[in-house]
């Protein structure tokens, strides 16, 4: 694409207790906004604290407890990584990562920050949270690009739907 760059800015995440990890930025990438729009978002994300990972807990948990059943994990996976007790546990097998902001056609009034973390039972696909407008957690799974289930599998009975499990039983919503 011509004209586009990327660029990397450190950025503190008071969500993963401080971590610092890096932005990247788009320049010229239509799905990048413009920095007016993007920074009432990055402010937003900004302001998420450890309370609120720990609300979000049950997302993530449920996507490992999907995946760990449908590997059979408990050959493998159990001894590898230990079985979290309880979904605020998961987090110990989460290392964040690169953050960025992106637009979305389909959903034209928001601006999505997306993350792309690593964790210890998908080392393929890693895990990726996505807030609309930096504040509301809308998705979780592994990496697709996609910012919310809805999109991702052109389904609008999915909006809400936060992680999207194989079992029904460990999907999440909003």
């Amino acid at each position: 694409m011509p004209g586009f760059e990327i660029r990397h800015e450190p950025v503190t995440v008071p969500y993963f207790d401080g971590a610092e990890v890096q932005r990247m930025i788009f320049f010229g990438h239509p799905a990048e906004p413009a920095p007016d729009a993007a920074a009432p978002a990055l402010a937003a994300f900004a302001r998420l604290t450890p309370a609120d990972r720990l609300a979000d807990s049950l997302h993530v948990f449920n996507y490992y407890r999907d995946f760990h059943q449908d590997v059979g994990g408990e050959e493998w996976l159990d001894e590898e990584m230990g079985v979290p007790a309880t979904p605020e546990d998961i987090w110990q097998h989460v290392t964040p990562g690169t953050v960025f902001v992106k637009l979305d056609e389909r959903h034209p009034d928001h601006v999505y920050v997306v993350m792309e973390a690593q964790c210890a039972w998908e080392g393929e696909h890693g895990l990726m949270m996505v807030w609309e407008d930096g504040a509301r957690l809308t998705k979780v799974g592994g990496y697709d690009g996609h910012v919310t289930n809805e999109t991702a599998y052109a389904r609008p009975d999915y909006e809400g739907i936060v992680y999207r499990a194989n079992d029904p039983a460990l999907t999440t919503r909003r």
